[in-house]
C-alpha cells in the first residue's frame, strides 16, 4: 500500500509538472515537435535517473514496513485470538459481569498490541515520511526545469505516456 502511495506522489508531481509545462514553453528547442517518444524518453533519462535513488529508498523502507507488519501479525495473532475466544466463551456461556470483564480484557489486549506495534514501527514510519518529503521536494524542484516540463508536455501530447501501458 505504501509503495502505491509513493507511486501516487510521483504521479501527482508529474501531473502538476505537465500542467505547469502547458503554461511555459521556455524549454522548447528547434525540432522538438519532430521528436519520437524514444527520443523524448532518452532526453528525460537524466531526470529519471536523478530520482531513482530517492524512489528506491522509499521502496526499501516500504518493504521493511511490510515485513515488520507481517512479523507483528504472526507474533500477535495468537494472543488476540485467545482473548477474543475467551470473551466469546464468557459472553456465550456465562454472560453478565463475566462477559463484560472478558470483553474489556480482550479490548485491553488489543490496545496494548496496537500501541506496541506502533512503537515498533515508528522509526520506519518516520524514515518513510522523511524520504517521501525529500522525493516530493525533488519533484517540485524539477517542475522549475523548463526543458523537463517541455519534454513532459511534448511526450503527453504525443501519447508517449500511454504507449508504454499494456492494453493501450
Amino acid at each position: 500500500m505504501r509503495i502505491s502511495a509513493a507511486c501516487g506522489i510521483v504521479s501527482a508531481c508529474l501531473l502538476i509538472a505537465v500542467s505547469a509545462a502547458a503554461r511555459d514553453d521556455s524549454g522548447a528547442r528547434p525540432g522538438d515537435e519532430d521528436m519520437s517518444c524514444a527520443q523524448i524518453a532518452t532526453e528525460m533519462q537524466p531526470y529519471v535517473a536523478s530520482m531513482r535513488g530517492n524512489i528506491a529508498a522509499v521502496n526499501d523502507t516500504n518493504a521493511q514496513l511490510m515485513q515488520l507488519a507481517q512479523m507483528q501479525r504472526a507474533r500477535d495473532a495468537p494472543s488476540v485470538n485467545a482473548t477474543t475466544q475467551a470473551a466469546g466463551a464468557a459472553c456465550g456461556f456465562v454472560g453478565g459481569p463475566a462477559c463484560m470483564a472478558a470483553t474489556q480484557a480482550d479490548q485491553a489486549n488489543r490496545n496494548a498490541i496496537k500501541e506496541r506495534e506502533a512503537a515498533e514501527s515508528k522509526p520506519l514510519r518516520d524514515q518513510n515520511l522523511a524520504q517521501s518529503k525529500t522525493l516530493v521536494a525533488q519533484g517540485q524542484q524539477m517542475q522549475s526545469n523548463a526543458r523537463l516540463m517541455q519534454l513532459m508536455q511534448l511526450g503527453h501530447a504525443k501519447g508517449c505516456d500511454r504507449s508504454s501501458r499494456p492494453g493501450q
